[in-house]
């Protein structure tokens, strides 16, 4: 059975990604292919490329979002996300495609085409960073003369590339799907966040119910996702949460052989 794993996107709340798939792999679920968004594709890059789950949390704790921030103004963008490709290049061991070790697919959006494009061979490292570049925040990144940002803003939960070619899919969504009451809407930055949970999730409903099992933590909608100052506490959401629907996994597993 080949097992496929979509990663979405969530900016600080992807640390919930390294601990699910840890759990996963206590339970000897590693996934034959693996897809990523944005916060997702950075997850996937480092278990695909066979980093250990204390190197994945050494580069988070190493690398708050203010580190990777250059602070300068950009065309296109706020700022830029070179700092992001600096620090990949000195944290994984790869950088082409070819070079993983699981097969790992990459969603970006052309702002030339309006097209998701996904991205599974070639330089890694540039693909990465596109699929971080949250719209007008960061500059868009320029691959072979067009202009990419998140893959988050067409194809947040990439589902669509593991289909046909997996026998069981396993999405983690990033993005609850609740209800948001008044109080936690009074501030800029947590109506900033929830308009881009509300674009996302647009596209995220028809591919996670392309999914066998999704894992999605309820509590994330308290966690920001431009703060990863929880980074222990969302490990543990992701490695919890995964743990506790291990049953039901395995059992849909085993129905599916």
């Amino acid at each position: 059975m080949k097992v496929g794993i979509a990663l979405s996107g969530g900016g600080a709340r992807g640390i919930v990604h390294i601990g699910a798939l840890q759990a996963l792999k206590e339970n000897e679920i590693i996934p034959d292919l693996l897809a990523g968004t944005s916060a997702g594709s950075l997850a996937g890059a480092f278990y695909a490329s066979g980093a250990s789950t204390e190197k994945m949390m050494d580069f988070v704790k190493d690398n708050s979002l203010l580190k990777l921030f250059s602070f300068s103004w950009a065309k296109g963008g706020i700022t830029d996300l070179s700092n992001l490709r600096k620090k990949l290049t000195q944290y994984l061991d790869v950088s082409t495609f070819e070079e993983l070790a699981i097969p790992l697919t990459v969603a970006i959006s052309n702002l030339n085409t309006g097209k998701v494009e996904y991205v599974s061979e070639g330089p890694l490292l540039d693909v990465i960073t596109a699929s971080c570049s949250i719209p007008v925040i960061f500059k868009p990144l320029k691959i072979n003369g067009s202009q990419y940002v998140d893959g988050g803003l067409l194809a947040n939960a990439p589902v669509k590339p593991l289909i046909r070619k997996s026998d069981f899919i396993i999405g983690i969504n990033l993005v609850p799907r609740v209800d948001v009451p008044d109080e936690e809407l009074s501030s800029i930055l947590q109506v900033a966040q929830r308009c881009f949970d509300l674009a996302a999730l647009n596209n995220i409903k028809p591919q996670l119910e392309l999914c066998d099992m999704v894992i999605e933590p309820k509590n994330l909608k308290h966690y920001d996702r431009f703060n990863v100052n929880q980074m222990d506490e969302l490990y543990l959401m992701g490695y919890d949460e995964t743990m506790k629907m291990m049953p039901d996994i395995k059992h849909k597993m085993y129905l599916k052989s």
